[in-house]
């Protein structure tokens, strides 16, 4: 035992999992007080190699993971993570009574970022898009999210640009300048999941299982899938 604590989690993370990851390991905490977590921001694929080559003990992943994932990986669901369209606070869209539809975002600039960073979200966003009838404009890139959000708020109610965020994340955001608004279209959303090895996974991953399958006491994962 090390510093009081018997194990190390490694954690692979992602952006913007806001409330979902602060439950889980709140819940962890109860179940294995005697276990660390150590939290590893890094994009999707090395995620995944991450948990392959056992550098990570697991890893959260949205989206169906590319080439259906790795050898000797299983991918246990865990929740919907749906997303929110961020406009101007002075768009008029920004005052319209409940929820968007991407129909009326067509005219509107996207701001997305490149495929390469986040294949699962591009590909929802686009092909919704075009579900909706229309091809996306693209929009100006910037440096972060809140360069982004920085940029969206300071343009007028006629002169808008829209991303999407998670809605997990969005509630994390205190921005007054823009307004985060739902979809009304269906499947604006992504799936995540927990990256972990099918044999030999470490002792610290059946209790984190078993936080994510308590995250709100009403719904049970199928934790030997």
């Amino acid at each position: 035992m090390t510093d009081g604590w018997a194990a190390t989690l490694r954690l692979g993370t992602s952006t913007g999992l806001g409330a979902h990851l602060d439950r889980v390991l709140d819940r962890l905490a109860r179940l294995a007080p005697e276990t660390r977590v150590e939290l590893v921001a890094v994009r999707a694929r090395e995620r995944l190699d991450g948990v392959a080559s056992g550098e990570l003990d697991a890893a959260f992943l949205r989206g169906e993971p590319e080439d259906g994932g790795r050898d000797g990986l299983r991918f246990v669901p865990l929740w919907q993570d749906p997303l929110v369209a961020v406009v101007p606070a002075r768009h008029p869209l920004a005052a319209a009574p409940g929820p968007v539809a991407l129909a009326d975002l067509g005219p509107v600039p996207l701001v997305l970022t490149a495929r390469r960073n986040n294949r699962a979200l591009v590909d929802l966003v686009v092909h919704a898009c075009h579900d909706a009838g229309f091809v996306p404009v693209p929009g100006p890139a910037y440096g972060s999210l809140d360069d982004t959000l920085t940029a969206i708020g300071a343009r007028g109610p006629a002169d808008g640009l829209w991303p999407v965020v998670y809605a997990s994340h969005a509630r994390r955001l205190s921005t007054p300048r823009v307004a985060f608004l739902p979809f009304r279209d269906p499947g604006m959303e992504l799936t995540t999941s927990l990256a972990v090895r099918r044999t030999d996974p470490p002792a610290g991953v059946d209790p984190l299982l078993r936080a994510c399958a308590a995250k709100d006491g009403s719904e049970a994962l199928d934790l030997d899938r």
